[in-house]
């Protein structure tokens, strides 16, 4: 995604080189409306998020002024590039002949690679932004389409079959923006009033498979399966083997479990008994240590390859996935 995003600044400049080529053949102002409308369609390739989505929304008096702001901001810079373009060839006593159509073919041209090579809302589903206006932009669509996507799974009876429950998880959790899916889940069944056993017990299987792990597309992964078992004995004993074969069998994929500390704090806590008071005290204590043992592992691990300071890391727990 991130090589795509180089790429797209690449086709920015072939877009801005069409109205710059314009000024250095000296072709007139008339050039101003032409360029304006090649710009804001390129606009609303690269920014569908910034642009009104019906026919209703377009009636409002934010989308039009939002809609002219956008406008007069292009219009300003074609201006700027065509008295650029003028410029240039004035201070080098240059002349330039061109079909006025070839700088508007060059602009065209950037348009067609720049929705090559970038998807602006694919790119929202993975948390990748242009900048800080897109992303405040476009963050709403990538919840929005997370929430959208996980309504299903918290809809299902508890009593469904679990391969069925596997197999529709594994379909929600699938492709681009698996980390924002993953993120939207957690939260919900954390909010949730329903117990949705099986669903935790599910999402922190799949969580804490090698094929999820290893390749750390996921990254926020086993951060939401500690999450989701913490404080629960049962879905503990669920989770702390496999954390602690994943980090023996991955140790780089360590730092996707929350900080040392932060589980050496777990382990202290669940020796308060957590809110499972009818689980036999010895339990919570075999628990605790196996805690203390993967914050040992954890800490190994990291070490091993090369970060400082593991327990002075920021701590991953329900914080935002990583870009990827």
């Amino acid at each position: 995604m991130y090589a795509r995003l180089r790429f797209l600044k690449v086709a920015n400049v072939v877009l801005y080189l069409g109205p710059l080529s314009a000024g250095m053949a000296g072709l007139g102002w008339g050039m101003v409306a032409p360029f304006v409308s090649v710009f804001v369609l390129w606009l609303m390739t690269v920014r569908p998020e910034q642009w009104p989505t019906s026919a209703a929304e377009w009636r409002t008096g934010r989308a039009i002024g939002a809609a002219l702001t956008q406008i007069l901001s292009q219009v300003l810079l074609v201006t700027v590039l065509l008295g650029l373009g003028r410029g240039f060839v004035g201070l080098a006593g240059l002349e330039l002949a061109l079909n006025p159509l070839v700088p508007l073919c060059v602009s065209i041209a950037g348009i067609f690679l720049s929705r090559i090579v970038w998807d602006a809302r694919d790119a929202a589903a993975a948390g990748v932004f242009l900048d800080e206006d897109a992303e405040a932009a476009g963050g709403s669509y990538a919840e929005a389409k997370a929430l959208a996507a996980i309504v299903p799974l918290l809809t299902l009876a508890e009593d469904v079959d679990g391969a069925k429950l596997r197999e529709r998880l594994e379909d929600v959790l699938s492709g681009p923006g698996a980390a924002h899916r993953l993120a939207a889940l957690a939260s919900a069944l954390t909010n949730s009033e329903r117990g949705h056993a099986a669903l935790r017990r599910a999402t922190i299987i799949w969580a804490t498979e090698p094929e999820i792990v290893a390749p750390g597309r996921v990254p926020n992964a086993l951060s939401v399966a500690f999450d989701l078992s913490d404080g629960n004995a049962d879905l503990l004993r669920l989770f702390l083997p496999r954390a602690l074969a994943l980090v023996a069998a991955f140790p780089d994929r360590a730092s996707g479990l929350p900080s040392p500390q932060t589980l050496r704090q777990a382990a202290e806590t669940v020796l308060e008994a957590g809110p499972d008071s009818d689980v036999p005290r010895y339990m919570w204590v075999d628990l605790s240590d196996g805690l203390v043992a993967l914050a040992r592992s954890v800490e190994t691990a990291m070490a091993k390859s090369g970060t400082s300071d593991p327990d002075a890391r920021a701590d991953t727990r329900r914080g935002a996935p990583s870009p990827v």
